[in-house]
């Protein structure tokens, strides 16, 4: 039993590990990077303050403090600048993240993107099926996919969220702008104006904007329910898996792991380093 343990210690990190479940075994791999993880959460942070404040830009119903400065009594521009702040921060992430998807291959260096290289999955009418079944509670068997982390209805769905994103961003620019007399939101919203006019004015893109606000409510809502229930319906470890980057796949024909599976991957790098 020591000498298991301390080979188990030995093992770099990103190793996969047999978990011995009742039916399949399931492949416990690396999923998710650093980065998908630091920019789920951040963003995730940053859509909650964007939704608080947006709502009260749209209400704002604090009353100003008598009897103290003035400087303090301009709550709602405080409120506007600490939320267009935001709104620049989430921009610079989606980016981030959108660079990675179409740019950063499996090996994380420049090239096709590993997530993008996952597009078939979009036509594949028997991952369509399958998962529809489970999702259904038509099939007890999670789909089996080898070529892509997601299924084609996240795929689908986690493309309309990052097409959101940037709605939701131009919009942004574009309503900020009219507040400020200079810099990089007056400048973008120059380039953006096009936009601006094709959707008919700034009151259609305020409405845009606040129709996209509640696309990611009710996107959060459904994300959350849909990770858990799949996460305790299956033990793939998805909710795990964004903290700590490793979720659980199901393997067809894996086994349970040996001392000397596990040591492989020591030996290996012992062997490079």
């Amino acid at each position: 039993m020591t000498t298991d343990t301390t080979r188990m210690r030995r093992t770099p990190v990103k190793s996969a590990v047999v978990l011995e479940r009742e039916g399949r075994p399931k492949m416990v791999v690396y999923v998710f990077g650093a980065f998908v993880r630091a920019s789920h959460w951040i963003r995730n942070a940053l859509l909650i303050w964007l939704v608080l404040s947006g709502i009260y830009i749209a209400n704002p119903f604090l009353a100003r403090v008598i009897g103290s400065d003035t400087s303090s009594n301009f709550i709602l521009a405080q409120v506007r600048g600490w939320h267009v702040a935001a709104g620049w921060l989430l921009l610079a992430f989606t980016l981030g993240r959108i660079y990675q998807f179409l740019f950063i291959n499996r090996e994380g260096k420049l090239g096709l993107g590993a997530e993008l290289r996952m597009a078939p999955i979009l036509f594949d009418l028997k991952a369509w099926r399958d998962q529809l079944k489970f999702y259904l509670l038509m099939s007890k068997e999670h789909p089996h996919l080898t070529y892509s982390n997601y299924g084609p209805l996240q795929y689908l769905v986690y493309t309309a969220l990052y097409a959101a994103l940037l709605i939701i961003s131009v919009t942004g620019i574009l309503l900020a702008a009219p507040y400020l007399s200079s810099g990089i939101a007056v400048w973008s919203a120059e380039l953006l104006r096009p936009i601006e006019v094709a959707v008919g004015g700034l009151a259609n893109v305020r409405m845009l904007h606040h129709v996209t606000m509640w696309f990611f409510i009710l996107f959060t809502l459904v994300h959350i329910y849909m990770a858990v229930w799949n996460s305790m319906r299956t033990g793939n470890l998805l909710v795990e898996g964004i903290i700590s980057g490793f979720a659980a796949k199901d393997m067809p024909g894996a086994r349970e792991a040996t001392p000397e599976d596990l040591d492989k991957p020591a030996a290996k790098a012992e062997k490079e380093g």
